[in-house]
């Protein structure tokens, strides 16, 4: 008996002095794999399936990777962001809105890409979109750029507005027979766009030379009294605007019910999606009459964690990623011309809505680079929407907007 136990003991002490082994040539020969993680932003167009495809053929190509590829909504991404970043666990990297670079800088949260990301990869990124340098360091890669237009269905409508003024009396015009004039979604979500289009295009500015706000300034009252006259007066905006949203408002002009819509990259894929029996046309968003036009554009951007944990990981995957094979399909979901120099020049990027864009691009103005930037453009949404709800003047909802944005931003 007493064989026994020690013979059983022995096989005992071999075997986990075996599995202790293996698991240790596993470490050392490197076939454990390390996690790599990477937040992408839903934008409209972009399909699920594609990117499940792109997390398998990395994979697949670096298979000492495990590679998480999580989609975000956006108007969740900077609020999930900002948790992480609070409980120190971060993504390696992430889609963000350039504009929260400042954010992140001041929290000290990110690292230059340059560092991890190959001298090929940036080679082939079109030098204007590198919007993120700030004191001569990179800090955030390009990943989508864009300027807004103006789409039109030609069933309802033939008239190209020159002006603001035009729009609405256009708009007028293509209510009638039940349909709508104009999308404009009142509901507060992550980008404050639509007040931008009118702003910019009254030739706003969000801040004055001496860094106050100055979105209640004769160009700000303008644009949204224009707008709440849109909706409560001309009453040439889809129904239930209040509630909506721009994924929740734009299905309505892609349905072939409204005139016009300010829009972005996304439109053709949109479009597509519906199998349409109405044709789509592109324009440029107007300006009011004696403004010049200033259309507006919008820049993403990847950002590097550097609480992270494999930054060297999640620079081989975007060295993939921004392979012509992975971003240009990625791009052409998503409707953005391709930050890439060798993309932008397949046959798949030239057509009537990147045309569009590339003159949108020439006028073009982006928001500002400032810190703090998601919570003043909660400030103006909710401006906004007191003003369509009547319960404030125009000129009243922006003076106190403009006051809360200086509180915030120590002016």
């Amino acid at each position: 008996m007493k064989k026994v136990f020690i013979l059983f003991t022995l096989i005992v002490l071999l075997s986990v002095t075996t599995t202790m082994l293996f698991a240790n040539g596993q470490k050392e020969s490197g076939s454990e794999k390390s996690s790599v993680t990477f937040w992408l932003a839903d934008y409209e167009g972009i399909d699920h399936d594609y990117v499940k495809e792109i997390e398998a053929a990395f994979e697949a190509e670096n298979p000492q990777y495990d590679l998480e590829l999580l989609v975000v909504d956006w108007n969740a991404l900077n609020d999930k962001l900002t948790t992480s970043l609070a409980a120190g666990t971060p993504p390696d990297a992430s889609i963000i809105g350039t504009r929260w670079i400042l954010e992140y800088m001041d929290l000290d949260a990110i690292v230059p890409p340059k560092d991890y990301v190959s001298k090929a990869t940036f080679d082939n990124i079109a030098p204007g979109a590198m919007e993120a340098v700030i004191d001569g360091t990179l800090w955030g890669i390009p990943f989508a750029a864009g300027s807004r237009f103006l789409a039109y269905n030609a069933s309802l409508t033939d008239k190209v507005p020159a002006t603001m003024e035009e729009l609405e009396q256009d708009a007028i015009t293509a209510t009638k027979g039940g349909n709508y004039g104009l999308i404009m979604p009142g509901a507060k979500h992550s980008e404050l766009s639509d007040f931008a289009y009118y702003f910019y295009s009254a030739g706003g500015d969000f801040f004055d030379a001496n860094g106050k706000s100055s979105v209640n300034s004769p160009a700000g009252v303008k644009a949204l009294e224009f707008m709440v006259k849109l909706a409560n007066e001309d009453k040439v905006v889809q129904d239930g605007f209040m509630s909506q949203n721009r994924k929740q408002s734009q299905p309505i002009f892609m349905g072939g019910k409204a005139a016009y819509v300010m829009i972005g990259a996304w439109a053709d894929t949109e479009y597509n999606k519906m199998n349409a029996d109405w044709e789509i046309k592109y324009a440029q968003i107007p300006p009011f009459a004696g403004s010049k036009p200033a259309p507006l554009i919008i820049t993403d951007s990847i950002a590097l964690f550097k609480d992270g944990d494999n930054l060297e990981g999640i620079g081989k995957f975007i060295d993939f990623l921004y392979q012509d094979k992975w971003k240009a399909p990625l791009d052409k979901q998503m409707g953005f011309p391709p930050v890439t120099i060798t993309a932008a020049q397949r046959p798949e990027f030239q057509t009537p809505m990147y045309a569009a864009m590339a003159e949108a691009n020439l006028e073009a103005k982006g928001w500002p680079l400032v810190t703090n930037w998601p919570e003043i453009s909660s400030i103006v949404w909710d401006a906004n929407q007191k003003a369509f709800l009547g319960q404030l003047s125009s000129k009243e909802a922006l003076d106190e907007a403009a006051a809360a944005i200086d509180e915030l931003m120590g002016n």
